[in-house]
């Protein structure tokens, strides 16, 4: 297509075609979004050409991106108004609207309304009452809503908090409920990550592009052996609603791509208590923990800490191949991991 199509669009496919690992042929992974509101053949029309080891077609780029000027010869004097008019525009936008999943509609429409409604804030009240301290309960108060709801720690404690012992228990502040779905892994870390807990398919993509990321080309190789493929497949789904068990988020698997992807420590504070660090980047101050835990046998929800809790160890895979620049992490992080060991080995 060199030649006979815009450079703009050979761009714009060239990106097109980085997703093609992840999507392969599957229209609704891949959404449509580059046909729909380019003109341009997107990722799984990609993967079929590729499957079939066919060139590009060249009739498959829209018109517009095969003329080789854009401009109109115009009368002098003459004004037919295409500078103002917003009808292509408008049109554009619609499709794309509607290419959209429900967390980019809702993204797309908060940018038009602060262009149509410049004088309304975009900020809303948030949605638990937040706390005071000194502050005075009052009768009547409002309840959270059920999704992402806090459960307290008062005398009636979650049963699976009694599973931790009383001297690392002190050290949680409460426990956060999301959504049972089969997505509830996917939406704690959403939540936690700052996309809210409907921005769980975000993660799932996210996490399902950080396997086949080009700058780490065998570590996943390593960790996962031949399970890649499996670990993949689990992050990929056929539609939004409940999940099957092997869709699931699971730990260890998850915990390795969620602290690289995101550059988070991520602890899991199950039965097997056990502490993920970033394994190609060395340590950041002020960085995020995010703590999880999987109860019941079906369910995760988050855990909101105290500052300083000790830090259970980390796996051996990580030792076993992390970079020698992410050793950094054990090192600004092991008084809270040997305050793990101390309590554990005074519980014993």
């Amino acid at each position: 297509m060199r030649g006979s199509v815009s450079r703009a669009a050979l761009r714009r496919i060239a990106e097109e075609l980085l997703r093609v690992d992840y999507v392969g042929t599957n229209r609704q992974i891949c959404g449509c979004t580059l046909r729909t509101s380019y003109g341009l053949p997107c990722a799984c029309e990609l993967g079929r050409y590729t499957l079939g080891g066919i060139p590009i077609p060249v009739d498959v780029v829209h018109v517009h991106w095969r003329k080789l000027t854009m401009e109109v010869e115009l009368e002098v004097g003459a004004d037919d108004g295409s500078e103002v008019d917003m009808t292509c525009a408008m049109d554009e936008l619609w499709k794309r609207f509607r290419s959209l999943d429900v967390i980019g509609k809702r993204a797309l429409k908060s940018r038009v309304c602060e262009l149509a409604y410049p004088t309304m804030t975009p900020l809303c009240p948030p949605p638990e009452k937040l706390k005071t301290k000194g502050g005075v309960k009052k009768k009547g108060q409002s309840q959270p809503s059920q999704t992402s709801k806090k459960l307290k720690l008062s005398k009636k404690q979650p049963q699976f908090i009694l599973q931790f012992p009383n001297h690392f228990r002190s050290y949680i502040e409460d426990v956060v409920n999301v959504e049972s779905d089969g997505n509830c892994g996917f939406r704690v870390i959403a939540s936690l990550h700052g996309y809210g807990e409907d921005g769980w398919p975000m993660v799932r993509r996210e996490l399902g592009l950080e396997i086949i990321d080009k700058d780490r080309p065998t570590l996943y190789d390593k960790l996962f052996s031949n399970r890649l493929s499996e670990v993949r497949e689990s992050l990929m789904i056929e539609s939004f609603g409940s999940q099957p068990p092997e869709k699931w988020l699971t730990i260890p698997d998850m915990g390795y791509l969620i602290a690289n992807r995101y550059n988070v420590v991520l602890v899991y504070l199950g039965n097997l208590c056990m502490t993920f660090f970033p394994m190609t980047s060395s340590h950041l101050p002020n960085v995020s923990i995010y703590c999880i835990d999987f109860v019941n046998h079906n369910h995760w929800v988050q855990f909101n800490m105290k500052e300083g809790f000790p830090l259970p160890p980390v796996t051996l895979d990580w030792r076993k191949f992390r970079s020698h620049t992410a050793t950094t992490w054990m090192l600004e992080f092991a008084g809270r991991l040997q305050h793990w060991q101390l309590l554990t080995l005074v519980l014993a």
